[in-house]
């Protein structure tokens, strides 16, 4: 059996999520700021990957989701809502989108690891 071009990039989306996750956990043992900063740009590498190939995918009816019902996330919306009362938390639950696919400069880049730093 011969693979389809939707296989293989199906393979490569498995591979970058779980790089993207390798690359998540490396920079949370990280004690070096300099390595840390280098596994978080590689994960905004790997996650900007899977975003691309994952609509790439979708688009194409390669990566069929489905979207939940209303009254489902409406559900999920108030669990984690009546978790967040119930911790005490005074601050509204967050809804920004972190943007760690877009990196301030390129992993391999042959910078100094305070290229990262905001100026």
């Amino acid at each position: 059996m011969r693979m389809t071009d939707a296989d293989r990039l199906r393979d490569c989306l498995c591979s970058a999520k779980e790089l993207a996750r390798l690359y998540a956990g490396a920079a949370l043992e990280s004690t070096n700021n300099g390595v840390r900063e280098f596994f978080l740009a590689m994960h905004g590498e790997e996650t900007h990957n899977q975003e691309v190939l994952f609509s790439f995918l979708h688009t194409r009816g390669w990566y069929p989701t489905e979207m939940a019902p209303p009254e489902r996330i409406a559900q999920v919306r108030e669990r984690y809502r009546a978790e967040h009362d119930r911790l005490g938390l005074t601050e509204p639950p967050s809804f920004r989108r972190y943007h760690t696919a877009d990196p301030k400069a390129h992993p391999a880049s042959a910078e100094h690891p305070d290229h990262f730093r905001q100026h």
